[in-house]
């Protein structure tokens, strides 16, 4: 009814006004990628003209969206890397909640610790062969928060990590209403349910205002190494929900080299607080880099994963030992 409503009045729901004031919140992170992204300086007017604040100086649902402490908490990602090609077990799980751009910068984080880059070694030197194209999966992380349908409540954008691919899943399917699955991607149309958000991450630089999100995703896989025609991207869609399938490569090497390894910026922290104190607990970590406890656990699980850490002792009085310097 939501949608139908919308539809009609020709409104979309990132152009809606909130009761939320523009003063009561701040853009740091938006201001910050945008500075790092466009190499430009941030303006404050930005907010007014790429409609994430209304005349009235309130908050759009597209500038709660990017506000720092988004207020919106259907703005949510799950992530699971699982223990093989279905889903049973987990090895390793996050949940984020609030600012668009901070679940995907999140997003990318989950896929570099928890997927394999190997190398093949050349006359003079290696080569490093990834599982996925970062450029495919982020790619694919932006349209999936960009399109998805926000008017649902109580929904996510999942992530799924398998032994031999990675799907991105979220609420809501084609906005026109048919089905991704009949038709030739190079052919879809650029209708978008969000297009306050799109233009904004257009201004990024993290999408194309022409709607070759998809044919970028198919194009950025095929380049890896050991390609195959059977590993093209798949993308599906029903009613109610947009899903994005990425098969790892299949010339990547089962073991990786490590040293290849891409830790995100708190885990080299940690690794940091553990050469200066072994001893030091999950709790003490998270009061010194101010993250959750559960943050610090993933993280320090991620890191035993792919034999960078391990632990000795029991869980209270145990001690931390650092097998590779990375």
């Amino acid at each position: 009814m939501v949608r139908l409503v919308l539809k009609g009045s020709n409104k979309t729901f990132d152009s809606l006004r909130t009761d939320y004031q523009a003063e009561d919140y701040s853009f740091t992170i938006l201001a910050n990628s945008f500075k790092d992204r466009t190499k430009q300086e941030w303006d404050k007017k930005y907010l007014l003209s790429f409609g994430l604040v209304t005349g009235t100086g309130n908050l759009t649902n597209a500038g709660a969206l990017f506000a720092d402490d988004c207020p919106l908490w259907q703005s949510r990602l799950y992530c699971t890397r699982w223990d093989g090609t279905e889903k049973g077990d987990a090895i390793n799980d996050a949940e984020f909640t609030g600012n668009v751009l901070m679940l995907l910068r999140e997003a990318m984080n989950f896929v570099k610790s928890n997927t394999k880059r190997g190398w093949e070694k050349l006359p003079d030197g290696r080569k490093n062969k990834p599982e996925y194209a970062e450029r495919a999966v982020l790619e694919a992380m932006v349209n999936h928060f960009i399109h998805r349908d926000y008017t649902v409540m109580g929904s996510e954008v999942h992530l799924d990590i398998y032994d031999d691919r990675l799907t991105v899943t979220s609420p809501g399917g084609m906005y026109n209403g048919m089905l991704i699955q009949d038709l030739d991607i190079a052919d879809v149309s650029s209708e978008r349910r969000n297009p306050i958000l799109a233009n904004v991450m257009a201004q990024l630089d993290y999408m194309e205002k022409r709607g070759s999100g998809l044919t970028r995703i198919c194009n950025e896989t095929k380049a890896l190494d050991g390609y195959k025609e059977e590993l093209k991207p798949v993308f599906k869609s029903t009613p109610t929900q947009f899903q994005t399938i990425i098969f790892a490569s299949s010339d990547t090497p089962n073991v990786g080299d490590v040293s290849e390894t891409k830790l995100t910026e708190r885990q080299r922290k940690i690794l940091n607080l553990i050469r200066e104190s072994p001893t030091i607990t999950g709790k003490q970590m998270s009061e010194i880099l101010s993250v959750s406890q559960r943050t610090i656990e993933r993280d320090l699980s991620a890191l035993q994963k792919i034999g960078v850490l391990k632990h000795e002792g029991k869980d209270n009085d145990g001690v931390w030992v650092i097998l590779l310097y990375l």
